[in-house]
């Protein structure tokens, strides 16, 4: 594991453990189990300080009545639906303030106290969507008897899912003010996390996956402002809608990803999805309770099964190296599907408490997601222009060396004709040089300027053979920095120009120096000729293949510069700058010697 994805994962539980504490601090309900055959007496409780919940063994009879005569019991909360009936309790409460805390799910029911019907205060503004509710306690009323008459509206029996919570009236308060506190930090992550997504997509990559990243989280905070009926006026189909939305905009999301697995069974579980999503949007009221079941059921599985396929895979490839991408989104898909079954099918008094706290993770994990992608697109970015710049290397290489082995097949061809002996000469210089370019004219090899040097002196005798010793070479060279490396075929195209364009066309006196000194640290290379020189402002000889294959080759070494300056009938001279680079215990891949 390297030391980066271990200070991912550092932080990962730092950020999971803050968010833990954060949320569980102070908010976490009592679980002890307070109703006993009807009867709860909290006097000698701790109800004065925390909140309880009024669960238990609690009187029940069927149907609807104002009191329960049977004795028999039912326990609360459970899962199983029932027809409708009457719950009732004889509670005892010490001095203090009071308050009860009626879960949704009680939200149509009826309440009574000692035989008379209680208002709730519902928390929240929309009456259409079910919501907790507050039940003030009198002070002088220690000992009353609560009745609680349950009846789905629509006639449609229901379970009692969630605990009725008792505490003093401060504590009720402060644990429904956090409830609604969570759902609206969870919506304000949502909106800023698509905000982020969105500006990436809009203004740096315009990438599929930003796009899908940004429809998902804005679908996610409409499903968060409607349910409850927080912002939006919500109902269960379009609460279910942007659920399933959503779901298929993350399955849209994970095949952006890199080395995404299993691509064909996510393109295909789309289609269910959306068939699901239309249904839900026309499906009849009346049989929209058993559908949203079944509906939650597929989505649980195919959830379940992604999830095992992308474990399964990422276990299959620890040894190649786990794509940090798809680890993240899995361990995000994980959490998720958790706090779906958390709040689905684990009854607890903490349990919004501990969906919320999934959620966040859930989120925060989503979130990492964008700063990972961004890195491993650079790191790939950076890998496709590495490869792109040795096969531009290559391709320079390429270009020089027939452009070089033509003309010196061409002096070989007229010295046949004029002194067979000086082509005999010629060709075993051609022999060196072609040696020399098959293994060491690699664009990943590097050269001592001792065979750099080498070459140059085979290529002038060459040269001075065919133009008759027409021009004269002078080399200030120090010996010190013989043995330091420079890439092939660097210093040689640039004689080659001064000879070719520069003194073989001048009519005068026909001067090279060739100059290799140090300075500040640098090697400092000077081709001069004295030759017909050209107009930099007129002339395109700058922009030359040779003159821009070298341009290009020195813009990987750090500090490398290249100047030229030339003046028309006087001459050229060019300076190339390069790093110093020691040559320690090196075998060249041929030694002239």
């Amino acid at each position: 594991m390297t030391r980066n994805r271990m200070t991912f994962i550092l932080i990962l539980v730092m950020l999971v453990g803050v968010s833990l504490t954060l949320l569980i601090r102070h908010q976490s309900i009592n679980p002890i189990v307070t109703v006993n055959k009807g009867e709860a007496s909290l006097l000698s409780s701790t109800v004065d300080e925390e909140i309880l919940r009024l669960d238990g063994s609690w009187r029940y009879e069927s149907g609807i009545v104002t009191q329960v005569d049977r004795r028999s019991y039912r326990t609360i909360p459970f899962t199983t639906p029932y027809r409708a009936s009457t719950y009732e309790l004889d509670l005892t409460l010490p001095n203090g303030t009071y308050a009860l805390l009626i879960p949704k799910s009680l939200s149509s029911s009826t309440i009574l106290i000692d035989g008379k019907i209680v208002e709730t205060i519902q928390f929240g503004n929309n009456r259409l969507v079910e919501q907790p509710s507050l039940l003030l306690l009198d002070d002088e009323t220690k000992q009353f008897r609560l009745t609680i008459q349950h009846e789905r509206q629509a006639g449609n029996s229901a379970p009692i899912e969630e605990s009725i919570l008792v505490g003093p009236l401060h504590a009720i308060m402060t644990t429904q003010n956090a409830y609604a506190g969570y759902e609206f930090f969870m919506l304000l992550i949502s909106l800023l996390i698509a905000m982020f997504y969105a500006i990436v997509y809009l203004f740096h990559r315009n990438e599929r996956l930003y796009g899908f990243g940004t429809a998902f989280f804005l679908l996610t905070s409409f499903s968060i402002m409607s349910r409850d009926g927080m912002w939006i006026s919500g109902s269960n189909k379009l609460t279910l809608s942007l659920a399933l939305l959503s779901i298929i905009m993350l399955i849209e999301f994970s095949r952006c990803l890199e080395r995404v697995s299993f691509d064909r069974f996510l393109a295909i579980s789309r289609y269910p999805l959306y068939g699901l999503t239309v249904l839900a949007i026309f499906l009849p009221s009346s049989v929209y309770e058993v559908y949203e079941y079944f509906v939650w059921i597929i989505v649980l599985f195919i959830t379940f099964f992604w999830i095992g396929l992308n474990i399964g895979w990422l276990l299959e490839k620890y040894k190649t190296g786990n794509p940090l991408e798809l680890l993240t989104f899995t361990l995000a898909q994980l959490v998720g599907y958790i706090g779906i079954m958390t709040s689905t099918f684990i009854v607890s008094p903490n349990q919004q408490l501990y969906s919320n706290t999934f959620t966040i993770i859930y989120f925060l994990l989503m979130f990492l997601l964008l700063p990972i992608h961004l890195s491993t697109d650079k790191g790939k970015k950076q890998q496709v222009e590495a490869l792109a710049s040795q096969h531009e290397m290559s391709f320079f290489n390429a270009q020089i060396k027939p452009h070089f082995l033509y003309n010196t097949f061409g002096n070989v061809i007229a010295l046949c004709y004029t002194s067979p002996p000086e082509a005999a000469r010629l060709l075993s210089h051609l022999s060196t040089y072609v040696r020399y370019i098959f293994e060491n004219g690699r664009a990943e090899n590097e050269i001592s300027i001792r065979q750099e040097v080498d070459m140059i002196d085979s290529y002038l005798a060459i040269e001075q053979t065919r133009f008759r010793d027409s021009f004269y070479v002078k080399k200030e060279i120090n010996e010190s920095l013989l043995d330091c490396s420079i890439p092939p075929l660097l210093i040689q195209p640039l004689v080659e120009n001064a000879v070719r364009h520069g003194l073989y066309r001048h009519p005068g006196q026909k001067r090279l120096t060739l100059s290799i000194q140090e300075r500040n640290g640098m090697i400092e290379i000077f081709v001069q000729d004295t030759g017909s020189g050209f107009d930099p402002n007129v002339s395109n000889k700058t922009s030359g293949i040779g003159i821009c294959n070298i341009k290009s080759r020195i813009e990987h070494l750090p500090g490398a510069t290249f100047d030229l300056a030339s003046t028309l009938k006087k001459g050229t001279t060019i300076h190339l700058r390069l790093p110093k680079q020691e040559r320690t215990n090196h075998l060249d891949a041929y030694d002239f010697n």
